[in-house]
């Protein structure tokens, strides 16, 4: 969520101002979040009302790393435990595999070549 603030948007009777809780964008305009025009008082105790807190964010910042993290890890740990199976699969359980992806396997090469092949398709670096 983007940070709210008090945004001044007229003066009211004797000159106060006036304020909306919203979100500045760069090119200078605004979004409210409520349309209500606030005196400041009303402004500030609104937007604490909105607004998390410090540690709210911080909280929430946190455990979003950790989770990013801990994916990471499984992740690689799926793909490891994958690839390694891949070594005993046969050509032709390589080839059923790779045709249910979409890719045709010569079974005619060598098997070390068709691992290459089946092992960079799964990391990411395999070109057509």
């Amino acid at each position: 969520m983007s940070k709210l603030e008090m945004i001044h948007v007229k003066n009211g009777e004797g000159n106060n101002p006036l304020f909306q809780i919203g979100v500045r964008h760069a090119d200078g305009t605004h979004t409210a979040v409520r349309p209500d025009i606030l005196k400041e008082h009303q402004a500030v105790a609104l937007l604490a009302e909105l607004q998390p807190t410090v540690v709210e964010e911080v909280v929430e910042e946190v455990v979003e790393e950790v989770v990013e993290e801990v994916v990471e890890e499984v992740v690689e740990e799926v793909v490891e435990e994958v690839v390694s199976d891949f070594d005993a699969m046969t050509k032709l359980e390589l080839e059923a595999l790779m045709r249910e992806h979409g890719v045709e396997l010569d079974r005619r090469i060598k098997k070390k070549d068709l691992l290459l092949t089946v092992k960079s398709y799964f990391n990411g670096s395999f070109n057509i």
